[in-house]
């Protein structure tokens, strides 16, 4: 088999016009919105993904401050939360839900929630999806005396609420002893 090589001449008009209408079109992309099938994209299931990060991440975040507010904002109003061992789970509703976190250690001691984002499973399923995530509490995190306060997983389903995602069907739980291959639930 032979191949054959062709070759264009270009003339240094040409190449300056190819290079001025490549500029241009690069320019016009910094400038004109995409169009709207690029959205598309937004609301794709990688893009959820990152949402669902941020579920997690303003769950540590209100853990560690000890903001109720928003915790309850990551939960669905009907949200349940089964806490294994727990004679008084499930939390059932936004006002049991909100008992329980104003009880937990997290908001009756001051702690550093810390994850192990390695760990952390995410499989979306249209407006709903499955969450895996660990939590490793560091209690007098800014003293000497620190301390691992608590070890425990986060896990069940998170569904869509409008633009955002909210915690539904949970399961928490003991994360001991802590280990980098194991997981928790189910």
């Amino acid at each position: 088999m032979s191949r054959k090589l062709i070759t264009t001449k270009l003339s240094r008009r040409d190449v300056l016009r190819m290079g001025a209408t490549g500029a241009a079109l690069g320019m016009g992309g910094l400038v004109i919105p995409p169009p709207p099938s690029a959205h598309a994209q937004v609301s794709g299931p990688e893009s959820q993904v990152g949402k669902i990060y941020e579920l997690q991440a303003a769950f540590h975040r209100a853990k560690t401050t000890q903001d109720i507010d928003l915790m309850m904002s990551l939960w669905d109003r009907e949200g349940t939360l089964n806490n294994e061992g727990d004679p008084n789970s499930p939390y059932v509703g936004f006002d049991r839900l909100e008992a329980f976190w104003l009880g937990s250690g997290s908001f009756t001691h001051r702690r550093f929630s810390l994850v192990p984002s390695f760990k952390t499973q995410i499989e979306v399923r249209g407006h709903s999806a499955w969450l895996y995530f660990e939590c490793h509490d560091v209690g007098d995190y800014d003293l000497d005396t620190r301390f691992i306060a608590g070890y425990t997983f986060l896990a069940g389903t998170v569904r869509r609420n409008g633009s955002h995602w909210v915690f539904w069907d949970m399961t928490a739980g003991s994360s001991y002893p802590l280990s980098v291959d194991d997981y928790y639930f189910p």
